[in-house]
């Protein structure tokens, strides 16, 4: 727990594979004291390739740990520490890619440097940041790809941008070009908030108001990081997957706080919504009258659904036995996806 002025920061993070990628080309960065009461985190997902993607997003945050304490320390207003910080990344990774032939080498990266009540967001790229203040979700960040400007020019509605088929082409990134603009803000701060940093791994697999029910749902940081990346597997684990969670709370918080909150992510967990379990888990479910395959636990928690499709049988529902539908609807546990066909395969055989 770091000392933020009147505030104490708790900070959590998490970044995975995933179940398809063979590499992880995100990065997260969390400096919980930076010197002067400061704070600083960032993801990254890098672009380019398995070499190529993982070297930008780890230049991106390791210039982001060199030049902003160093340049918070020398009095740089915060804002103008991480413009620099990107700016040099951008640099480095560009003589990188040049000098070692990289093509289309770069990063997405989304950085929050904590000063006393205040937190300076700067951002390029598609991942996020966000603010749970009670309960509210707010985006901090928009989206630098092609999908996302067609909508602000009224040429793609909202409702289809996270769809559309440009919605992963990027229109900035470090390291994309010779200058890159860097999107910065000041928000401020209280006791209680809540920032999330997510890449778009994280961020297409679980929306908004689920990561505001995981986040609110226990009081500590790391758990919460990795119960989002679990989700995100959970669901499918396409892409590599990372979040950054950031808890504001007075330094006086109570014992009795620190006693009963935790026994809200103790229900979490009996509730099956350990990382592991959801990474793990199968079952056999139901899904718009249709046997499907699912990864994680057939259970939801504050509305959140702990668990997603993995694959889509062709068999409805209607060709089981009702003892063997009433199962499904509660959740046929497999330790498997291969188990689960063949348990699916044997409860198609076996009816009478």
């Amino acid at each position: 727990m770091t000392p933020i002025g009147g505030l104490a920061a708790r900070a959590g993070a998490r970044s995975d594979t995933g179940r398809v990628r063979e590499v992880n080309e995100d990065r997260v960065l969390r400096l919980e004291d930076t010197g002067g009461g400061r704070a600083l985190f960032a993801v990254a997902d890098g672009l380019g390739g398995h070499v190529g993607g993982d070297l930008a997003s780890t230049l991106a945050v390791d210039t982001l740990a060199a030049e902003v304490p160093a340049r918070l320390a020398r009095g740089v207003p915060a804002q103008d520490a991480l413009s620099y910080a990107f700016r040099r990344a951008n640099e480095l990774i560009r003589a990188r890619a040049e000098s070692e032939g990289l093509t289309g080498m770069a990063t997405t990266c989304t950085a929050l440097v904590i000063d006393g009540n205040a937190g300076i967001v700067a951002h390029v790229g598609d991942s996020r940041a966000y603010l749970l203040r009670a309960h509210e979700v707010r985006q901090l960040t928009i989206d630098h790809s092609l999908a996302s400007e067609l909508a602000r020019r009224g040429e793609v509605a909202p409702a289809e941008v996270e769809t559309h088929t440009h919605r992963h082409v990027l229109t900035r990134a470090l390291g994309s070009a010779e200058r890159v603009e860097i999107d910065v803000r000041v928000e401020p701060l209280r006791a209680g908030d809540v920032l999330v940093l997510a890449t778009d791994g994280l961020h297409t697999a679980v929306r908004p108001e689920e990561i505001g029910a995981v986040v609110h749902a226990g009081p500590h940081a790391d758990e919460a990081s990795s119960v989002l990346v679990g989700l995100a597997n959970a669901r499918g684990g396409f892409d590599n997957a990372s979040a950054v969670v950031i808890r504001l709370a007075p330094r006086w918080i109570g014992r009795a706080a620190r006693i009963l909150r935790p026994l809200v992510l103790a229900g979490l967990l009996a509730a099956g919504v350990g990382a592991y379990r959801l990474e793990h888990a199968y079952f056999l479910g139901i899904r718009g009258g249709t046997v499907v395959v699912m990864r994680g636990v057939p259970a939801r928690v504050l509305g959140v659904p702990l668990s997603g499709v993995v694959k889509v049988t062709e068999i409805p529902v209607a060709r089981l036995g009702p003892a063997d539908r009433g199962r499904l609807i509660r959740g046929i546990p497999a330790a498997s996806a291969e188990e689960a066909e063949g348990m699916l395969h044997d409860l198609l055989t076996r009816r009478p």
